[in-house]
């Protein structure tokens, strides 16, 4: 009896190590990779590997080449034996770019974080980039999607991976979407209109300028 229970224990184990790869301290699950031959561009917010800082929900932390998949809002780490994908087993609460930047953002070194409440298509475990962190906090969430065109008169049809970003501020334990114009921007801030107006009058702000508005974000928060 003793001997049947270890065997299957055993087989267990042994099914159970079949499908989890750990990479030093990393438990990660092959990721199968898939063939958008098709399709013109890539589905990840930067092609190919970047290296990487990752805060785990259980208050880990490491350091590993990652690339974010921005079609299936999942993001992988590289095998450090045979560079193949792995995602991630355990929840993770924030990662940061740490010697990449993104082309359609001027943040550097960007980070993002998850845990936000649920909108739109995003769920809890979605992340987003954190343009302003503080008591109000200026978010953006990328995501692509396939578009398919065809041309006027043509028999063939093209796809191309589109990138879309949507901006979010976070306040008292609330998400919502805002437009990153001055007339929307200012309305969020209308308890501290005083001091914005006077903050607007020595300092121009590029709204469509992710770094302008993070500092204007940042002296908001100040206030």
């Amino acid at each position: 009896m003793n001997k049947f229970i270890i065997c299957f224990m055993a087989m267990v184990f042994g099914c159970l190590a079949s499908h989890a790869q750990i990479i030093h301290d990393l438990q990660g699950k092959p990721y199968m990779e898939q063939s958008y031959t098709e399709v013109e561009g890539n589905p990840f917010l930067i092609n190919g590997w970047a290296e990487g800082a990752i805060d785990f929900v259980n208050g880990k932390s490491v350091a590993i080449k990652v690339k974010y998949d921005l079609v299936k809002g999942l993001l992988l780490f590289q095998n450090k034996s045979d560079t193949t994908a792995l995602y991630f087993i355990e929840p993770v609460k924030a990662f940061k770019f740490t010697s990449s930047a993104i082309e359609d953002s001027n943040i550097l070194l960007p980070t993002f974080n998850s845990g936000y409440p649920a909108i739109d298509n995003q769920t809890s475990s979605s992340f987003y980039l954190v343009i302003a962190g503080g008591k109000t906090q200026l978010l953006k969430h990328y995501r692509k999607v396939i578009r398919t065109d065809k041309p006027y008169g043509s028999a063939t049809t093209s796809k191309t991976f589109v990138l879309t970003d949507i901006y979010y501020l976070f306040a008292n334990n609330q998400i919502s979407r805002i437009k990153p114009s001055q007339k929307s921007i200012l309305a969020a801030m209308a308890d501290k209109s005083t001091e914005i107006q006077a903050y607007l009058k020595n300092n121009a702000v590029d709204y469509k300028n992710d770094a302008a508005l993070a500092k204007l974000f940042s002296y908001y928060n100040s206030l």
